[in-house]
């Protein structure tokens, strides 16, 4: 059994907390990683695949969820169980399913924890799924089991967004489509992590999504995409967006805690006017309508303001 854990110094000197003083487990630097073992490695062979495809031992339910993580690159447990409740009822029914084909090599699973959080499973496709999908299936664009089992923390910021994803999406504001991961916009274009269409009342709204990790020198990064994105601007007039829209997109910067969005917002000399800023807050996600923010500066070094923000059309 094989662990993952950050490296000592990776681990900030202060961890941010929620309100209540825990730690969203999305960016909780003291997580440990460990992939689920097998007792004898897998035969991923795309012939053995394609017959157990076509005998059921692989079924279409099966299918559906390797491609649905094929599409969102990694899930957690629960965010699966939100997805297919409905096709496999009790919890403990899909966590047996996805360890039995585990073992067939058909997904690949971790387990993090910490003192903060308990122990949550991590999912995403194995080898014999990517051979599947892209052969069979001819999907492109496949997670890399080998890259993802090499970097599995590296992939809590897409667990992040497509928590906002799969909100949205049972709300009916975004449908298939709606929501890239690392898009292609424009050539040398700085590209997001993410970019979402919400269809509204009022038309569709498009947001550029960026994860500030604090694991990753989240300031650095977003001083960094702050430029890029504000020479892009007033180079062309506006940011890309593979919809149309006639209003300019929303960035919409995505972090765990309102702890750590005072902190590096107070720590910038200001947030370019050029575009719209939002703050979407892990800490409240149990009701995405209440977790917008807008970062007001104040006079004073450091000062920061939350003030949330209200989309009338979400629940």
């Amino acid at each position: 059994m094989r662990s993952i854990t950050t490296p000592p110094e990776l681990i900030p000197v202060r961890i941010w907390k929620a309100q209540d003083g825990s730690v969203p487990i999305f960016d909780d630097p003291t997580l440990s990683f460990t992939i689920l073992p097998w007792h004898s490695r897998p035969e991923a062979n795309l012939e053995v695949t394609i017959f157990r495809v076509e005998t059921g031992q692989i079924s279409e339910i099966d299918l559906e969820v390797a491609v649905t993580l094929a599409k969102m690159q990694v899930l957690t447990e629960k965010q699966l169980r939100l997805l297919y409740s409905d096709k496999y009822g009790k919890g403990h029914k899909l966590a047996t399913r996805l360890r039995d084909l585990q073992k067939m090599g058909w997904f690949d699973g971790w387990y993090m924890e910490s003192d903060y959080n308990k122990r949550e499973y991590v999912w995403s496709i194995g080898i014999a799924a990517k051979n599947y999908l892209g052969f069979v299936m001819g999907m492109n664009n496949l997670p890399n089991p080998i890259a993802l089992a090499r970097n599995i923390p590296h992939y809590l910021s897409i667990c992040a967004a497509n928590e906002l994803r799969l909100q949205l999406q049972q709300q009916k504001i975004i449908f298939d489509g709606d929501f890239v991961l690392y898009p292609h916009l424009a050539p040398n274009a700085e590209n997001p992590l993410a970019v979402v269409k919400m269809n509204t009342p009022v038309g569709p709204i498009v947001m550029y999504l960026e994860r500030l990790q604090q694991t990753k020198k989240p300031l650095r990064f977003m001083k960094f995409k702050l430029k890029r994105y504000k020479d892009w601007i007033e180079k062309e007039g506006h940011l890309p967006s593979p919809f149309p829209t006639p209003n300019p997109p929303i960035m919409l910067w995505s972090c765990a805690t309102e702890e750590g969005v005072k902190e590096i917002v107070g720590s910038l000399n200001y947030l370019p006017e050029e575009m719209f800023h939002l703050f979407l807050i892990d800490e409240h996600m149990d009701n995405i309508k209440h977790a917008f923010f807008i970062a007001i500066k104040g006079e004073a070094v450091g000062e920061v303001e939350l003030k949330r923000f209200n989309f009338d059309f979400l629940e």
